[in-house]
């Protein structure tokens, strides 16, 4: 090891002597990341697009969807529990692929969670409109990225608590979704196993197995997210065994709260015709099985939803800068004040407001391409997961004994990247992805330069080797 290597760890240590605390136990971190992931907000915007575009498609698009999604998340919580370290996708891979990758996973993370952000906030003006005409679309995003930033400024805990309550009322919406169709069967479940859309003559037509393939990855995409429980390891007790546990818990519960809901949603509907050819299909089936009333405070709820999640993504995305200027991968001017863990909470402040500034720039972006960059970055970073965990046994480290292992390694791992090949195969294939794609690229492509043109030169970074995963895992 370069005497340079050895003074960068030692500025390390100093930045961060106060480190995260663990406060959180399985349940507190389930709650945030099924916060991040907001269940009720896939269903309602994600699923209802799906519906409209896909039918009766659906049902397959999103079980599947569900089954790949786990096998996903295996892949997260054996690296999660090799690597218990607080900044999420890119901990995991740079220690798991190297620093180059690493690298370029974390400005996948440092562009993506905050037009995530955006992307949510910008949507919030749509649910509080039902109720308070004319809001400025930018201006509540603002708002919104405001108090996720300072709520993700308070304790773990506290955060735990505060989106846990917003997460119960998510999940009554929910709840309520399904029972009104659970009241209302119009049809059995065999109408729903011949995956159907609306044609070009408004006639219900089978979507075949080309249109199967892309609802499935709306069907991925719109469980996305439990991951985020890694974000939380360094704050999480017995983090080997708990994070796995956080991750796979996280997963099963996603896939229920939005396949159930879902699917009676199908099954309660008038007609499959009416509610697949509505702009809103989800809004529509409410507004038909409720009333008015009841739909306003759903719709409502699902600004609670929304800003719920943003909360939740301000926390993880504080903890990737922080851990990343921890691991010197950040300018030493800059890596000094982001990886310090300040005040009586545990928390890295300074961090999480950089991040949150970020996230308001980000609202001022127009949504298009927001949209096309937010899709093809998820798509990034699962592949590297998924090559992550494939490499994860090869490495000549041994793993401790108390590591969560998957099963049949690597058949789960190495389905999910043919899917996730397979997604962009099909995006290559469609000039309306193209833009994308291209930007997904990019992001990775400049992670790599940063890598080799800067971070190399300076003598590679201190956190392989030097016992630091060991010293967070406990």
């Amino acid at each position: 090891m370069t005497e340079s290597s050895r003074t960068r760890i030692a500025e390390t240590t100093d930045a961060s002597e106060k480190k995260l605390e663990r406060r959180l136990g399985v349940g507190g971190n389930v709650l945030l990341t099924l916060s991040s992931i907001s269940p009720a907000a896939s269903v309602f915007i994600l699923g209802g697009a799906a519906l409209g575009a896909y039918g009766t498609g659906v049902f397959w698009g999103f079980l599947i969807g569900g089954a790949i999604s786990l096998l996903v998340a295996l892949c997260y919580a054996e690296l999660g529990s090799r690597y218990p370290i607080a900044g999420g996708d890119y901990g995991l891979v740079s220690r798991t692929l190297g620093p180059a990758s690493g690298s370029a996973v974390f400005f996948l993370g440092l562009i993506g969670l905050p037009l995530f952000q955006a992307v949510f906030a910008l949507g919030v003006s749509d649910y509080l409109g039902v109720t308070i005409a004319g809001l400025d679309p930018i201006v509540t995003a603002l708002i919104v990225t405001v108090i996720s930033t300072v709520v993700s400024c308070l304790g773990i805990r506290t955060n735990a608590w505060v989106t846990g309550t917003f997460l119960v009322v998510e999940a009554l919406a929910l709840v309520l979704l399904t029972g009104l169709g659970a009241v209302h069967i119009e049809r059995p479940l065999t109408d729903l196993l011949n995956p159907q859309a609306l044609d070009a003559s408004g006639a219900l037509a089978p979507i075949g197995v080309a249109g199967l393939v892309l609802v499935i990855t709306q069907g991925v995409f719109a469980q996305f997210g439990f991951g985020g429980a890694v974000y939380f390891a360094e704050e999480t007790v017995n983090p080997r065994r708990n994070v796995a546990r956080a991750v796979i818990l996280s997963a099963i519960i996603t896939v229920i709260l939005e396949v159930v809901p879902l699917t009676f949603v199908m099954l309660g509907a008038d007609s499959i015709e009416g509610l697949v050819g509505s702009d809103l299909p989800v809004q529509a089936f409410l507004e038909q099985r409720a009333g008015h009333a009841l739909s306003v405070f759903v719709l409502l709820s699902m600004a609670l939803a929304i800003l719920n999640a943003n909360i939740a993504l301000s926390l993880q995305a504080g903890r990737l800068l922080y851990v990343a200027a921890r691991d010197r991968a950040l300018p030493p001017a800059l890596a000094k004040p982001l990886a310090r863990v300040s005040g009586a909470a545990h928390m890295p402040r300074i961090a999480t407001i950089v991040m949150g500034v970020i996230s308001g720039i980000c609202c001022l972006i127009p949504m298009t391409v927001l949209l096309n960059a937010t899709g093809s970055t998820v798509v990034a970073g699962l592949a590297f997961i998924a090559i992550a965990a494939i490499a994860l046994r090869r490495s000549r480290h041994g793993a401790p004994s108390d590591v969560f292992r998957m099963p049949l390694w690597p058949v789960p791992a190495v389905v999910a990247l043919i899917v996730i090949v397979a997604v962009v195969g099909i995006g290559v294939f469609d000039p309306g992805q193209w833009v994308s794609l291209g930007i997904a690229g990019g992001i990775v492509v400049a992670g790599y330069l940063y890598y080799f043109l800067y971070l190399r030169s300076r003598g590679g970074l201190p956190f392989l080797g030097e016992g630091q995963d060991d010293d967070h895992s406990r």
